[in-house]
C-alpha cells in the first residue's frame, strides 16, 4: 500500500468518526469499559448482531433474555454500555424499510454521538443467478438496501454473492457483472458495496478475490470476517485474511465461541489484528460475536475483552 492510500484511509477513518473527549472516556471507567485513548477507541465498532437475543426480529425461540432493543435504541445502548460510536446494523433488526425510518435510526445514532458504519445485508436474492431476469431483480433489491444505507448514514453495504440453490456451478463474470452495476450505482448515491467471506460462493477467499479482481473497482470493496474460514490453525486463518487485505474497507473482528467467563476459546485474535495492521488498514474493527454453539453468556463483558485486544495492537 502506497503512502497516499494510507493517509486517505487514515484520514477517512478518524476524520469520520466521533470523538470522545478525555471527560466522557473517565465516565466510562465506571462501567467497565477499558481505558483507550480517543483516538484508538475511533477506530473501534460494534455490530448489532452481537445483542441479536435482545432483537424481537432475531432473538430465538428459547430466549432467556428480554427482547429490549431496536436500531432506534441501540447505539445509545453501546455508546453507555462501552464508549463505542461506530456501530454495524443488521438488516434482519430494522423495523420497517421505509427511508424515514432509516432517518430515524440515523438521528438517534447523532444524539449519542455515533454513527452507522455498514448495513449488513442478509435476505433472498441471488447476484449470482444464471436467469437474467431474477439476477436484474436482484441488483434492483440491493440498490434498494443501499438507498437506505444512505438515508441511515452508512457509507457501505455488505451484500452476499449467492447462489440460491447448492451446486451451482461459479461463474465469475456473471457475479462481477452484478457488483459492478452496484459499485456504479454505489458511486452515484455515496455508498460503497462490499464483498464478504460469508456464505453461498464468498465463503470461499480465493472466490471473493476472484470476484474483487473482475469487479475491479474501487466502489466495490472487501471485508474480512475472522471467523469464517475452514482453516484449522491461527497461520492458515491469517493466511486466508491476508488474501482480501489489498481489498479491505471493514474488518468484521468476529469471535466465535466462549467458555463460561466470557473467553473467547476459538482462536487468538491477536495475529489476526497484527498482520492486519501490518497491510496499512488504519480503518474500522467492528466486533462480531457468532456461534451456534457457546455464544458469551454476557456480549458486554466480552466485547469489553476483544476492546482490549485490539486497543492494544492498533494504532491510532
Amino acid at each position: 500500500m502506497n503512502r497516499r492510500v494510507f493517509l486517505a484511509q487514515l484520514s477517512a477513518a478518524i476524520g469520520a468518526a466521533p470523538v470522545l473527549s478525555a471527560a466522557r472516556l473517565s465516565s466510562l471507567q465506571g462501567t467497565g469499559v477499558p481505558s483507550i485513548p480517543p483516538a484508538v477507541l475511533q477506530r473501534i465498532g460494534i455490530t448489532t448482531v452481537c445483542f441479536r437475543n435482545r432483537f424481537r426480529q432475531t432473538a430465538p425461540k428459547d430466549a432467556t433474555a428480554k427482547a429490549d432493543l431496536t436500531l432506534l435504541t441501540a447505539p445509545k445502548f453501546i455508546a453507555d454500555s462501552l464508549g463505542i460510536h461506530n456501530v454495524e446494523v443488521w438488516n434482519a433488526q430494522f423495523d420497517n424499510e421505509s427511508l424515514e425510518y432509516c432517518g430515524q435510526v440515523k438521528d438517534a445514532a447523532a444524539k449519542v454521538g455515533s454513527r452507522i458504519t455498514n448495513i449488513q445485508l442478509d435476505a433472498s436474492y441471488d447476484l449470482s443467478s444464471a436467469d437474467a431476469a431474477k439476477r436484474a431483480e436482484s441488483i434492483k433489491f440491493v440498490k434498494g438496501w443501499m438507498d437506505r444505507a444512505k438515508a441511515i448514514g452508512a457509507p457501505t453495504l455488505r451484500a452476499n454473492t449467492g447462489p440460491e440453490k447448492a451446486g451451482t456451478p461459479f461463474e465469475p463474470a456473471t457475479i462481477a457483472d452484478s457488483f459492478k452495476q452496484l459499485a456504479a450505482y454505489g458511486k452515484s448515491i455515496g455508498v460503497k458495496i462490499l464483498i464478504e467471506n460469508h456464505i453461498g460462493f464468498s465463503a470461499d477467499v480465493d472466490k471473493v478475490v476472484t470476484i474483487l479482481k473482475a469487479v475491479d473497482d474501487p466502489n466495490c470493496r472487501a471485508i474480512t470476517d475472522w471467523g469464517n474460514s475452514a482453516a484449522t490453525n491461527i497461520e492458515l486463518r491469517v493466511a486466508d485474511m491476508k488474501k482480501l487485505m489489498p481489498y479491505l474497507a471493514l474488518v468484521s473482528a468476529k469471535e466465535l465461541d466462549f467458555d463460561a467467563n466470557n473467553n473467547h476459546t476459538s482462536y487468538d485474535v491477536v495475529p489476526l489484528i497484527k498482520a492486519t495492521e501490518a497491510s496499512g488498514y488504519r480503518g474500522i474493527y467492528s466486533i462480531e460475536f457468532y456461534t451456534e454453539k457457546n455464544p458469551p453468556p454476557d456480549p458486554v463483558v466480552a466485547a469489553k475483552k476483544m476492546m482490549v485486544a485490539i486497543a492494544a495492537n492498533i494504532r491510532a
